[in-house]
């Protein structure tokens, strides 16, 4: 059996255990799967973790060890376990071309190639000053929240028949839009992302700039007929001075060298010509450099004095129960959905305006897409990297995990005391005891002048833990009587009710 067939089968294998624990997080089972097993995998997300809160997470120690790996075999986890790099794998098939010549051309390294390195080094700038932005372009994190965003609301709508649509999320345009361009940029090179853009793949790059085992050429053997560049899926060229730093392992080379002058093996040095060209791949010019730098930079600054200057207020960004202060949670999140994905009532979606820049597509609570389930912790157990901390049911409710924010009856638009109207909704399904919600009678002359009594919502600020169900369940229409903001949680000081 050939190498590329042996890695289809992985490729195709891992890939259906991704799907398959994100469909077990969906369907509640994320206690008894590792759903976040391939976040845990994720080397850029560890290290971004380590920069900026100075530990690891228990799971994400399996990144070091695939890091470790990669220092002996090289980058086999985006040839082979990847399913972003599977995604890219097909999108090269499907759009390969036939003329030998153009493949060539195409499959030849490319100076292109060293940008994946300067987003790398932004991404690493930022993650010094504490500002977390490499779950914006980290594959794992984002073919996750595509997954969550885009493919299981469309799965839902066809599920219920077009009927409607009871998951849906609101950054399914841009992470649809993002995962297709970069599916689609294989027509101009084969594996665009995993070549050009992915931070992730320039990390582990790093790694193995000098692998103990990797693709050897025999001088004498090769007969310079360019297959196994035209079949190279890394663009590392291994029919000249191999750049260890950009092959994937996809072994293409092997099985299409027709003197099998190509073998993979452990070598105790590299060659003179290859030595002088293994920074190849990984080097970036000093005005790449400046400019990585520059942007690094200037990302955290701006980021940063628009959090001091507009951080004080956003009265809509609720934060899952058991969230770390602000910037500890932003020092940590990586935006991958994952949260977002196990959440039983869709409550859970990504920011837009509800935060600053910094925070785009971190999780944020929607009262009007659901509310917090008062007996549910299943967000806190699945967060790879511990912006939402690991926490019980009971311990939820004990140390006030639960107190996300507080409810505010809007008289203007609350039927009782705006339209003479009985509604008794927000606080029959107020979760705690006693009730958060409570109705005095209030007495007041109707259009005729005749004098109406009727119970009117007043809230018990002590008891309100900001869950949102009243808010959800709230019979107005458009902007509900009775909401949600983020002031008395329980994670800041500074968003208490009084001062």
């Amino acid at each position: 059996m050939s190498y590329r067939r042996i890695r289809w089968i992985y490729q195709v294998g891992f890939f259906g255990l991704f799907v398959f624990l994100l469909v077990a997080g969906a369907m509640g089972l994320a206690e008894r799967y590792a759903t976040e097993l391939f976040l845990d995998m994720s080397v850029l997300a560890g290290l971004a973790t380590v920069i900026t809160q100075h530990n690891l997470m228990a799971g994400m120690f399996l990144g070091v060890l695939i890091a470790a790996a990669t220092l002996f075999v090289g980058r086999f986890f985006c040839g082979w376990v990847c399913p972003m790099g599977a995604c890219q794998q097909l999108g090269a098939y499907v759009f390969e071309g036939k003329d030998r010549k153009d493949r060539y051309t195409r499959n030849s390294f490319s100076r292109w190639q060293r940008v994946k390195y300067a987003v790398l080094a932004v991404f690493v700038l930022a993650a010094v000053f504490g500002v977390v932005l490499a779950g914006l372009l980290d594959p794992i994190a984002l073919i996750t929240r595509f997954g969550v965003t885009v493919v299981r609301p469309f799965v839902d709508l066809v599920g219920q028949d077009g009927a409607t649509q009871t998951v849906a999320f609101d950054a399914a345009v841009a992470t649809g839009v993002i995962f297709v361009a970069a599916f689609l940029m294989n027509l101009v090179q084969p594996r665009f992302w995993c070549r050009t853009i992915c931070p992730l793949g320039a990390m582990l790059g790093l790694f193995s700039l000098r692998p103990v085992f990797r693709m050897v050429r025999d001088e004498q053997q090769c007969i310079r007929c360019g297959r196994c560049t035209e079949e190279c899926q890394g663009a590392c060229e291994p029919d000249k001075a191999l750049v260890p730093s950009e092959c994937v392992m996809c072994m293409n080379c092997i099985d299409v060298c027709p003197t099998r002058a190509i073998a993979f093996k452990a070598t105790r040095r590299l060659e003179d010509e290859a030595a002088a060209q293994t920074w190849r791949g990984a080097w970036v010019s000093r005005r790449q450099f400046i400019a990585a730098a520059v942007g690094g930079l200037a990302s955290v600054a701006v980021l940063r004095n628009w959090r001091n200057i507009l951080g004080r207020g956003y009265p809509k960004r609720i934060r899952p129960p058991g969230s770390l202060d602000e910037e500890d949670f932003l020092a940590r999140c990586i935006r991958c959905g994952a949260c977002m994905n196990v959440c039983p009532t869709n409550v859970i979606q990504p920011s837009g305006g509800e935060t600053d820049a910094e925070g785009l597509w971190t999780p944020v609570l929607k009262m009007r897409y659901g509310y917090c389930e008062y007996e549910c912790v299943k967000c806190s157990q699945v967060c790879p990297t511990g912006a939402i901390q690991k926490i019980g049911i009971e311990q939820k409710h004990e140390e006030s995990f639960a107190h996300i924010g507080t409810a505010f009856v809007d008289r203007g638009r609350c039927l009782p005391w705006s339209f003479g109207k009985e509604c008794l909704v927000c606080q029959e399904v107020c979760p705690v005891s006693p009730k958060a919600i409570y109705f005095q009678a209030a007495t007041y002359l109707d259009a005729e002048g005749q004098s109406v009594e009727m119970k009117v919502p007043y809230i018990r600020a002590e008891q309100c833990i900001g869950c949102g169900a009243c808010e959800y369940h709230c019979p107005v229409q458009d902007k509900a009587a009775i909401r949600i903001t983020s002031i008395g949680e329980h994670r800041s000081q500074d968003r208490k009710l009084l001062l």
